[in-house]
């Protein structure tokens, strides 16, 4: 396989106008089997608003994208992830997972700490399955747990997110669905309907996601000891704060 190369960018407004048009051509190359150029097209806000984008390259062009916005809730700070596009050639690898931790370790230098709560509305299984191999701690809760077990103050913390990021959308605390959470963008992104080849959350996605439905996920690491956690695992070292001098 060729070496992959993870580029950052700190915000779309740093991309060159030259690498947008490869990652949208290459991007549609590679994922033949879904609609990328629509759906880029659709949603053109992810490369020109996006605060953290990292693009995976190798010699045969741009085979993956990750972006993320800095949103607010209520003065609840939060990273949600805007979109995670990966080569089909390439699904299965480790190109997802250097996105993510490309992507973290830049957003983690710049806050000082992992952030406390990440979120992210999918279709796909694949991306629930990706966010809750990061239950790396005791401390992290990922949501929705599929099967109903999920606190109240986690429920009604994912309502709140739900009402900011979609707020003409009706939200499904008890199973996380956004309904209509997709806009215009159906299922007909993927050519055949995403599995991730675990049944249970398949299963759930078959039957609790419509197809312009939207799962809404979160990761809550709440204590240092869940944030360190989770840079540990995404390979991140976390820097110290400076300490202050008392006068």
């Amino acid at each position: 396989m060729n070496h992959v190369r993870f580029r950052y960018f700190d915000g779309a407004a740093s991309i060159p106008p030259d690498f947008v048009h490869r990652i949208r051509t290459d991007l549609a190359r590679s994922m033949p089997r879904h609609q990328v150029a629509d759906y880029l097209t659709t949603k053109q806000h992810i490369l020109r608003e996006s605060d953290h984008l990292v693009a995976a390259e190798t010699t045969n062009g741009c085979v993956g994208l990750i972006a993320a916005t800095a949103r607010d809730c209520d003065g609840r700070p939060f990273t949600y992830i805007e979109t995670l596009l990966v080569a089909e050639e390439q699904h299965g690898g480790t190109v997802a997972f250097g996105l993510v931790a490309r992507m973290f370790r830049e957003i983690t230098r710049r806050l000082g700490d992992f952030p406390e709560l990440v979120a992210m509305k999918t279709y796909t299984p694949k991306a629930y399955a990706l966010m809750h191999r990061f239950t790396v701690h005791d401390d992290i809760r990922c949501y929705p747990s599929l099967d109903g077990s999920d606190p109240d103050q986690l429920r009604h913390l994912a309502g709140r997110l739900a009402a900011e990021l979609s707020p003409e959308c009706r939200f499904d605390s008890r199973t996380g669905v956004v309904v209509h959470g997709g806009g215009t963008v159906g299922s007909d992104f993927w050519r055949y309907r995403p599995r991730s080849g675990n049944r249970r959350v398949d299963d759930f996605f078959a039957a609790e996601v419509g197809e312009f439905d939207r799962l809404l996920c979160l990761v809550h690491a709440p204590t240092p000891a869940a944030r360190t956690a989770l840079a540990t695992a995404l390979r991140i070292a976390l820097t110290p704060a400076p300490r202050q001098e008392i006068a």
